[in-house]
């Protein structure tokens, strides 16, 4: 084995233990504890964040922020990894956005300079467009964190009803419309409800005795299907939108290809589907920002909302307007 196949072996055994000292590690790999100082002194040199005890309990202990043995790609799958990262450039903000970043340069670094030209050459023919928003979203990395040890979160959050105190428990996140949102079990509601990540003002976790709620049996992929309510039997709204063929056009561009909607030999189109309550003012502004390609028929909550904004509209404007 040479010396690179064991300094690789090497930080993946370090990885695993994460506390150790120099004589098991001198043992396990059959060298002089002289060598093995020597070792993880090259792999310290090389950015492996490893901290030294001493005393008689002392050693080595790895620091959290833990580094990967290289992984070996073929050009194919270095160009696919790289398109991976670079889809995610539009996004005002995201989790762990400044890992990503340092990770795609060292990723680019490394590569062959015939696969580099060959990269920069398809990157000015492909791009996956995000409308990129100005709404900072700092607590994603929180946020996501706090559903994978569902961990129930105190928000300080700003909403139509003004700035509300109140602790949920995310479901997990989502990006739509270049804004992030959270489902999330409010417990001063007792229900599954959809938050927007830009609208925290403050945000910790709750206490340590606070109730939790199990999603080990529902994803972020069965609310996204459903928006089903684990608590209570959600009441969804039936939801009916004329499209105009410009309509059509304007909402397959925000939504793709959507089964519930039936397309008409002119063009035109019918949207019958269901919705949660906690949704109605984000589909009741989506379907007014397009203005009279869209006619909405259900729920009539709706339609009274799209009323009164446009008769706020014509108050705002005048009544000679022609």
């Amino acid at each position: 084995m040479n010396k690179t196949q064991r300094l690789i072996q090497l930080m993946m055994a370090v990885n695993e233990r994460m506390q150790f000292t120099t004589k098991e590690m001198a043992d396990e790999f059959q060298v002089s504890e002289r060598t093995m100082h020597r070792y993880l002194q090259e792999l310290s040199e090389l950015g492996m964040p490893l901290y030294t005890e001493f005393g008689p309990h002392g050693g080595y202990r790895l620091l959290k922020k833990r580094m990967l043995p290289p992984i070996l790609f073929s050009e194919q799958e270095a160009a696919a990894m790289f398109f991976a990262f670079q889809s995610l450039q539009f996004y005002g903000a995201l989790p762990f956005a400044a890992e990503s970043t340092t990770a795609l340069n060292k990723f680019y670094h490394y590569l062959p300079s015939d696969t580099k030209a060959r990269i920069d050459a398809m990157k000015d023919r492909v791009s996956f467009w995000t409308p990129t928003r100005t709404q900072s979203s700092p607590f994603l990395e929180q946020l996501l964190e706090a559903a994978i040890a569902e961990q129930p979160l105190h928000l300080t959050y700003s909403s139509k009803e003004g700035v509300t105190e109140r602790v949920v428990q995310p479901v997990g996140i989502y990006s739509s419309n270049g804004f992030w949102y959270f489902p999330s079990f409010c417990f001063r509601k007792e229900a599954i409800l959809l938050f927007r990540a830009d609208r925290i003002l403050a945000l910790e976790n709750a206490e340590a005795d606070h109730p939790r709620q199990s999603f080990q049996h529902y994803t972020l992929g069965d609310w996204l299907k459903a928006g089903q309510d684990m608590t209570t039997e959600a009441s969804y709204l039936k939801l009916k939108v004329r499209l105009t063929p410009d309509g059509v056009r304007a909402y397959e561009r925000s939504n793709g290809l959507d089964e519930n909607l039936e397309h008409k030999e002119d063009g035109s189109g019918l949207l019958i589907t269901e919705f949660h309550p906690s949704n109605l003012h984000y589909f009741s502004k989506y379907y007014l920002s397009l203005g009279k390609e869209a006619v909405v028929e259900e729920p009539l909550e709706m339609v009274q909302w799209i009323r009164e904004q446009i008769h706020a509209m014509q108050h705002a404007y005048g009544p000679n307007i022609t």
